[in-house]
């Protein structure tokens, strides 16, 4: 026969928690298996659910704890999620579920990317693809980290954007821009070296582009008096150049002069030869007329005497 105890209320066993005997008055004494002491009333007692969700009075001739159907709820080794399964008792042989679901943390800043391994707790390794992108000036393909250019501030995204090669841009000198490849509009401060010379082209000197319109050379003393002496030469040239010219056309002039005298003598004599053929001419004429209008007639007649004379003689 198991030995009475007394009617105080206390746990008998530490391994179940909230649990202890409810005792009201009845008829009847009853074992109590829970707490160990025999009661005169029916016999309730508390009980946790297996996932310690709710407390419940259950008899406590009933074994065990009871499942209430809810979901666990417990978090998983993710960290992220809770386990779907219905209220169960975690033991080494019966775990919550394992997390299936990929990673669902956003990404930082900039980064299109999802992130590659499945659920996990903590923080999401960096981003290691690259990101194909243009440089400033839109000729080279640039290949850059993806946690390098989300990392970086405004300065290091420049210059990871960049193709490090000079600008091709041309400034509106007409040179080609000497920054390396940047973005923007090319600033307007031409560094490149240009040759300038005075206005007499005797004084050479280099300078910067952008400072060509105000340091240009001026002329000097030196450049004055080879001026002056370059003029006075000039003028000297010219006034030799006309005295030549002048010089010319007076020996021109005299030679048409010479030539016209000599043309007038030729005209005269011409003149009277001109006359003396005109006259044979002439008499040329008048003696073929006479040949044709007298001779030839006489002839004729002549000719037809000797005939009938020879004729009538016997």
């Amino acid at each position: 026969m198991l030995p009475q105890k007394s009617a105080g209320l206390k746990e008998t066993e530490p391994g179940l928690s909230l649990t202890r005997c409810l005792r009201s008055r009845g008829e009847k004494s009853m074992f109590c298996f829970e707490s160990g002491w025999i009661s005169e009333s029916p016999c309730f007692c508390f009980r946790s659910c297996l996932g310690e969700h709710e407390v419940s009075p259950v008899p406590c001739h009933r074994h065990g704890r009871f499942s209430c159907q809810r979901a666990c709820g417990r978090p998983l080794a993710c960290g992220n999620h809770s386990c779907s399964r219905d209220c169960h008792l975690v033991t080494n042989g019966n775990k919550c579920e394992a997390c299936e679901d990929g990673c669902c943390k956003p990404r930082p800043p900039g980064c299109p990317h999802q992130c590659p391994r499945p659920c996990h707790p903590g923080d999401c390794p960096p981003c290691s693809q690259m990101i194909r992108q243009r440089c400033h000036c839109r000729i080279s393909t640039l290949y850059v980290e993806c946690r390098k250019l989300t990392s970086a501030d405004e300065q290091t995204k420049v210059q990871l954007s960049s193709c490090n090669n000079q600008c091709p841009k041309e400034l509106s000198c007409g040179h080609r821009c000497k920054q390396v490849c940047h973005p923007g509009v090319c600033e307007e401060k031409c560094q490149q070296k240009v040759k300038l010379r005075c206005p007499c082209k005797r004084i050479k000197k280099e300078v910067v582009c952008s400072l060509s319109a105000q340091t240009g050379p001026q002329c000097d003393d030196v450049c004055r008096d080879q001026q002056r002496k370059v003029s006075q030469m000039k003028e000297a040239e010219q006034k030799a150049a006309l005295e030549e010219e002048q010089k010319k056309l007076q020996e021109e002039l005299e030679a048409f002069e010479k030539r016209q005298q000599r043309g007038g003598r030729r005209a005269k004599r011409r003149g009277r030869r001109e006359e003396a053929e005109d006259e044979q001419e002439r008499a040329r004429r008048w003696w073929r007329r006479c040949t044709t209008f007298v001779l030839v007639p006489l002839g004729g007649a002549l000719l037809s005497a000797a005939a009938y004379y020879l004729l009538s003689t016997p």
